[in-house]
């Protein structure tokens, strides 16, 4: 008989951001402080009382991490670890489910990130025994473009002057044209405005290589960011920014991954499946495709899955106002044309979403973006045969987009959404497909979050929340029972 022996691993790293010398400015720490490891271990800390939970989702601005260690005294500065570790200091999650194979050493990257708030608890035990933990939590990558504020008052610091122009964002940051295509100006706005902010936060830390630049793997192509949209932005966060221009939700999405050469920022098409065939429904490039996560029935602690005709819709309309704003003669087409045919609005013919069976449901969404063949955002600086191939060209991307939501809602009724609780694997992430084979079937599951818990000298495991499951599309087409 094989038994299946599994021996989880993990490293949690903590790199000093933060070279305290002050209290307040003027008020000196203490000298025993100066000595202070720039890199702190903190994997003979971990609690086996609690969990390290590290948690990431597609859907969220940043994931998230949260570590509890035993309050024991560093020997550096012979205070506890909570004297230790301040805010904005980095943490840096390895875990593995087969740590044993190469003595402990092949713990994967997890999670990149930063200290948001250090925790100190003290208690008595119901044996009388006094309790002392740590507790950190924090958020990846992704806090940084949560952090970093644009907004353009008077006052404001850099520039005052520049930020109060009529193109305010383009003014202050520089290199940015006024029309530009959807990837360039998020690689741009990482360029121009996050990683010079990490690199400065670098060359200020205590320890090297604590900080490191986002890089990108921008897979959009074929569309472009109004001049006036980006222009306009009245303030908000870089990643309010980036997903209120990025079409970031219908069409596209947009997540901070971590990888071992470092955090990257994704941003590509939707890459969901057609329920009967597998085939991508937007552009999805050969080598970019998802990873894909093969498990079998024995790695499933449990699963809930469910099916609902929430998201059922048959009459789709696509908005790009943005761009069309002054094109009175787009509206008046778009008017005409559903008035003549309802066709590529109103879907009939179709049995998941047949009016006859679920009634007559609408799914509205506005693009804030363009086709790459657009000119002009119809702004009357244009006349005769340029402006009419701008508006042909605003038709075309309005129609191409309300046939993208058509496409990836229309089996929404046949496609599974829930949870799964997994034996610990670190391959298993946020923007992945899972693959189960469950008999004589193979279902795939798309990863939108997942979260790690690994207890220390206990048990690893994985929680995932997916959608776009093919159980019950693969159980119908089955020929067998």
């Amino acid at each position: 008989m094989q038994i299946d022996v599994r021996k989880p691993g993990i490293q949690v790293l903590l790199h000093k951001n933060i070279a305290r010398k002050t209290v307040n400015g003027s008020t000196p720490v203490s000298v025993r402080y100066a000595g202070q490891s720039s890199v702190v271990d903190l994997t003979p800390f971990l609690s086996e009382a609690n969990p390290v939970r590290v948690s990431k989702s597609v859907r969220e601005p940043a994931g998230t991490f949260s570590v509890a260690l035993a309050d024991k005294v560093d020997t550096d500065v012979l205070d506890s670890l909570y004297a230790v570790i301040e805010p904005m200091d980095s943490i840096v999650t390895r875990l593995s489910a087969w740590s044993h194979t190469t003595d402990g050493t092949n713990v994967q990257i997890m999670m990149r990130g930063f200290v948001s708030q250090v925790q100190r608890m003290e208690g008595m035990s119901a044996a009388g025994q006094p309790t002392r933990s740590v507790v950190i939590t924090g958020h990846d990558y992704g806090k940084i473009l949560q952090m970093m504020q644009i907004f353009f008052m008077p006052n404001a610091p850099e520039d005052a002057a520049a930020m109060i122009t009529s193109f305010p964002f383009f003014a202050k940051f520089g290199d940015f044209d006024n029309i530009m295509q959807a990837g360039p100006f998020v690689q741009a706005v990482f360029d121009k405005v996050v990683n010079p902010y990490l690199a400065n936060m670098s060359k200020n830390a205590a320890s090297t290589n604590a900080v490191m630049p986002i890089s990108t793997d921008v897979q959009v192509t074929g569309a472009q960011v109004s001049p006036f949209g980006v222009g306009s932005f009245d303030g908000g966060t870089v990643d309010a920014l980036v997903k209120s221009h990025g079409d970031i939700g219908p069409w596209n999405e947009f997540f901070i991954e971590d990888r071992e050469a470092g955090p990257f920022a994704v941003y590509r098409p939707n890459p969901f499946r057609e329920a009967a065939t597998g085939q991508y429904l937007m552009p999805v490039e050969a080598d970019k495709e998802p990873m894909i996560v093969d498990i079998d029935r024995g790695e499933v602690v449990s699963m809930t899955v469910s099916r609902t005709d929430a998201h059922v819709a048959n009459y789709y309309r696509a908005d790009c106002p943005r761009f069309v704003l002054n094109y009175d003669s787009t509206a008046r087409m778009l008017a005409f044309q559903s008035a003549q045919d309802s066709a590529p609005f109103y879907v009939r013919d179709y049995g998941n979403i047949d009016p006859a069976l679920y009634g007559v449901r609408k799914m509205e969404e506005t693009t804030q973006q363009a086709g790459i063949g657009e000119t002009s955002n119809g702004n009357g600086t244009q006349y005769g045969p340029r402006r009419d191939t701008s508006r042909n060209g605003a038709l075309d991307w309005i129609n191409s987009r309300r046939q993208q939501l058509l496409d990836q809602n229309k089996d929404n009724v046949v496609l599974e959404s829930g949870s799964m609780r997994l034996k610990g694997r670190e391959s298993i992430k946020a923007g992945r497909y899972l693959r189960l084979t469950h008999g004589a079937m193979q279902s795939d599951y798309y990863i939108v979050g997942g979260t790690h818990d690994f207890t220390p000298f206990g048990n690893y495991f994985t929680e995932v929340q997916f959608e776009r499951g093919t159980g019950f599309v693969d159980r119908i087409q089955s020929a067998g029972g």
